[in-house]
C-alpha cells in the first residue's frame, strides 16, 4: 500500500492552459507577428516597451507631458518596422526611433525660446513655479534648465549615460559612432553640465556630494 501511494503522489499533476495564455515571445517572434498583421501583435509590442519610450522621453525632456512623442515613437516604429534587417535589434531600433522624436521635440522648444512664447503663447516665466515646490523637485527643473543651454548632442549623450545608465558599449550601438568617441562625448557633456550647475546654488550641494 505505502508503495502504490508512492506512486500514485508522483504522477504529474495536469493543468488548464487558457487559449488566451501563450509563451512569452521574444523580439524576433513579435517582429514577425507585427509584420504579417497578427491580431493584437502591435499591442503586445506597445505593452512590451511603451513604459521604456515614455521613461526615455521623459528624461531626454523633462518633467513635461510626453504622451504625443510615445504616440509619435510607435507611429514611426510601425511605419519603418520593415526597414528592421535585424528583428532580434527592435530594443536598439526603438530607442534610435525615440531619441529622434526626442530631438525633434527639443528643436522645436529652441524655436519657441526665441519667441519667448510658450505652447499656449504667454510669456514664459519658468523661475515663478520654483519657488514652491520642495527641494528635490527644483533641483531637477534646474537640472534640466541647464539641459536646454547645452547641445542637442550633448543632452543626448548626458541623459542616455547618466540618467538613463546606457553602458559606454550600447551608448555606441545606439549612436552609431565608435566606443572612444562616445567617451569624449560623455566627458564633454558631463564637463559641461557640471560646469553649468556649478554655479547654480540649488544644483552645487549635489555635486559636492557627489565628489
Amino acid at each position: 500500500m505505502a508503495g502504490s501511494a508512492g506512486i500514485a503522489e508522483s504522477k504529474p499533476h495536469l493543468r488548464i492552459v487558457s487559449a488566451d495564455e501563450r509563451p512569452e515571445e521574444d523580439d524576433a517572434a513579435l517582429v514577425a507577428c507585427v509584420r504579417t498583421k497578427e491580431p493584437a501583435a502591435a499591442g503586445r509590442m506597445w505593452d512590451r516597451y511603451a513604459p521604456m519610450v515614455r521613461r526615455l522621453l521623459r528624461r531626454m525632456l523633462g518633467p513635461v507631458d510626453v504622451e504625443d512623442c510615445v504616440q509619435d515613437a510607435f507611429l514611426r516604429l510601425f511605419r519603418d518596422l520593415s526597414s528592421l534587417r535585424e528583428p532580434a535589434a527592435l530594443r536598439s531600433f526603438l530607442l534610435g526611433i525615440a531619441i529622434h522624436v526626442a530631438r525633434s521635440e527639443l528643436r522645436k522648444r529652441r524655436a519657441k525660446r526665441w519667441l519667448l512664447l510658450s505652447d499656449d503663447g504667454t510669456l514664459l516665466e519658468p523661475e515663478t513655479a520654483v519657488n514652491d515646490w520642495h527641494e528635490p523637485r527644483a533641483a531637477v527643473l534646474r537640472l534640466y534648465q541647464i539641459l536646454d543651454r547645452v547641445s542637442d548632442k550633448l543632452r543626448t549623450v548626458f541623459v542616455l549615460r547618466f540618467i538613463e545608465g546606457l553602458e559606454l558599449s550600447e551608448l555606441a550601438a545606439l549612436l552609431d559612432c565608435s566606443l572612444a568617441t562616445v567617451k569624449r562625448r560623455v566627458a564633454a557633456a558631463s564637463s559641461r553640465v557640471c560646469l553649468l550647475a556649478a554655479s547654480d546654488p540649488l544644483l552645487a550641494p549635489y555635486l559636492e556630494a557627489r565628489s
